[in-house]
Formats: structure tokens, C-alpha cells, sequence
């Protein structure tokens, strides 16, 4: 009798173990799904590409970005402006494109909630938008002691403070990994 229950716990285990992995959606079922309802994301999209590239942007990219703005940025270069504003576009439609994919692929947004991942490319945009600006030669009226750089600059810091504050909390979560 005692043989019969446990082959019967057995078989009631396996079967309910086997049908929660059969309803189980890994990436690629949801990238099946999300295609089936008109998007279509290039092959080479994962979940891995873009926690890498998002990894890679918040400290290898930021640290570049940084050292710009307090290096560079007073000399109002405009050569040096430019390719940091391309370089900044290009992270974002990157950046972009991995969140379509997350968000499409039902794995959340890319900086983890739609409040942060807006406010972070709203920040980025706000940076380009202003040294496209510095680029064609709009003049602010400054306080003695200031340059036209200053607002760029206060932008940049803002956007700074975002990707740092994300990657506090990240961090207190144990899901940020320094490279």
C-alpha cells in the first residue's frame, strides 16, 4: 500500500512539474509571441545583449562621458562636442532598441521602470539636444565667472546623477556587476 501512495505522489509530482515547464515562457517563446503581434526585433536582440550593453553603458560609457565634462566641455571644441553628441545619440538608439526589445519581450524596461528608463533617456536627449545647440552657436547670458558650458554642464550632471542613482539601487538589489 505504502509502494502504491508514493508511486502515485510520484507520478502527481512529475506531471505537475512537467505541466508548470510546459506553460513556462522562456525569451525565445516571448520574442515568438511579440513577433506574432507585428514586432520584429533583429536577431542578434537577447536579454544578455542588452543587460550587457546597459552594464557596459552605466560604467565604462559614463566614466568616458564624465571625464569629458570635466576635461573638455570648457573649451567649447565644437569637434569634441560633436562626437560626444553622436556618441551619445548612438548609445541611446542602441539603448532604445534594447528597451523596445525588453518591454516587447514582456522583461520589463530596461532601467527596470518606465519613471527611471524615461527619465534616463530624457536626460541623455536633453544633453545632445544641448551641445547640438553649443554646436550651431547659441550664446546664454552668464553670471560673471560662468561660460556658456555651464548649462551643458548642469545637464550632464543631472544625467550623471540619474544612471549613479539607478545604479544605487541596482546595487542594494545585488543586480549590478561592475566590469
Amino acid at each position: 500500500m505504502k509502494t502504491i501512495i508514493t508511486a502515485i505522489a510520484s507520478i502527481f509530482l512529475a506531471t505537475s512539474f512537467l505541466a508548470n515547464s510546459a506553460m513556462a515562457c522562456d525569451e525565445q517563446c516571448q520574442r515568438q509571441k511579440a513577433e506574432a503581434e507585428g514586432n520584429k526585433f533583429p536577431s542578434y536582440l537577447s536579454w544578455k545583449y542588452c543587460e550587457d550593453l546597459k552594464l557596459d553603458f552605466m560604467t565604462r560609457e559614463v566614466k568616458s562621458l564624465q571625464k569629458y565634462r570635466s576635461k573638455q566641455l570648457e573649451s567649447m571644441h565644437r569637434g569634441g562636442m560633436n562626437n560626444t553628441r553622436k556618441f551619445l545619440k548612438q548609445r541611446q538608439e542602441w539603448l532604445h532598441e534594447c528597451d523596445s526589445y525588453m518591454a516587447g519581450t514582456d522583461n520589463g524596461r530596461l532601467f527596470k521602470d518606465d519613471p527611471t528608463t524615461d527619465a534616463i533617456f530624457g536626460a541623455m536627449k536633453s544633453v545632445e539636444d544641448e551641445l547640438a545647440s553649443l554646436i550651431k552657436g547659441v550664446t546664454y547670458s552668464v553670471d560673471a565667472g560662468e561660460t556658456g558650458a555651464t548649462v551643458a554642464g548642469d545637464k550632464f550632471d543631472r544625467f550623471f546623477k540619474l544612471v549613479e542613482d539607478h545604479q544605487t539601487l541596482m546595487l542594494l538589489k545585488g543586480q549590478v556587476v561592475y566590469r
